[in-house]
């Protein structure tokens, strides 16, 4: 087998994070930042010049399980997106490698969306403990995508995983300028989902949080697809402030979203939180970017990304 590449997005979630776990809708736009990943046979199995690990390749290591059967293989990985950022850097290296490795199983570079993105909501799964579809599909599909539990126009493919339904849709979004904040904080997913659930299960108020931040999700929907920049940073604003209260903030990403408001519709957590990342919509990148790097954080100015996974060759 001669060496195969594959490439997927990052993302940013512009709302829903969190309770999308628990069947509520959530959007996400993919993002320019891309990750590269390229398989090779080997005499073992190696991951950037190391030897396979379960403690620092495990997305990798999982993909392998679920996706392959053959022969060791040497895969090398390079990233745009900084590790345990809230940009879905595990969902984008996921998504490549899986990508990567059925080309190489199917011989084949025209693969379909629906399987790549139901084994890369499997391989966080297995790794997290617990994950929602949403970043492992914004990353395949591209574009932005509307995640709910209730089958909607422009539908792609369902997701089911222990009585949860995720119903994953195509939806329209405008050429947004957003500008990501990164806090240099590296947000760990699995704690802070656990962190989440327990506060879910032993409180009604968390509950309703979580049914709340549906609710602005859905109303983001209309929003999003008239343009209209004031109403979703507006909701934009409204989620942030129920990410607040559910425990997943952090000084740094305060520090930032407090000031990109001066430029921007609005500005809030995207991820898991608890460091990571936040996303602002603005007119202004320029000036965002610099506010973001005065309080100390990294700006990235993205772009949506229209493409999600491709095979990059199969020779």
């Amino acid at each position: 087998m001669p060496s195969i590449r594959a490439t997927a997005p990052s993302k940013v979630i512009l709302f829903g994070e969190h309770a999308v776990v628990y069947g509520e809708p959530a959007i996400a736009v993919a993002i320019g930042l891309r990750t590269h990943v390229r398989i090779e046979k080997s005499e073992r199995y190696m991951v950037n010049g190391y030897p396979l690990d379960e403690k620092y390749h495990s997305y990798i290591l999982n993909a392998l399980k679920l996706a392959w059967d053959d022969d060791p293989l040497e895969i090398s990985t390079v990233s745009e997106v900084p590790s345990a950022s809230g940009m879905g850097s595990s969902a984008s290296v996921t998504v490549a490698t899986l990508a990567a490795l059925l080309a190489g199983k199917k011989k084949m570079d025209r693969l379909r969306e629906d399987e790549i993105a139901k084994l890369g909501f499997e391989v966080e799964y297995i790794t997290q403990g617990r994950a929602s579809p949403i970043d492992t599909s914004t990353v395949t599909h591209g574009m932005g995508i509307l995640v709910d539990r209730v089958e909607r126009n422009n539908f792609l493919w369902r997701i089911e995983k222990n009585g949860v339904v995720w119903n994953v849709h195509h939806i329209q979004v405008p050429s947004l300028k957003l500008v990501v904040g990164f806090s240099g904080v590296k947000g760990a997913t699995a704690d802070m989902v656990a962190k989440v659930r327990r506060f879910y299960q032993w409180s009604s108020f968390a509950r309703e949080i979580i049914r709340e931040i549906g609710k602005i999700t859905m109303k983001a929907v209309p929003a999003l697809e008239n343009g209209d920049y004031g109403r979703i940073g507006e909701l934009m604003d409204r989620n942030n402030k129920l990410l607040t209260i559910l425990g997943v903030n952090h000084p740094m990403l305060r520090r930032m979203i407090s000031a990109a408001r001066r430029y921007s519709y609005g500005a809030k957590i995207t991820g898991a939180g608890g460091g990571g990342s936040m996303v602002a919509l603005t007119d202004e990148q320029d000036e965002v970017a610099k506010a973001i790097e005065e309080v100390g954080g990294v700006p990235y100015k993205v772009s949506i990304s229209s493409h999600g996974f491709q095979i990059e060759n199969h020779l």
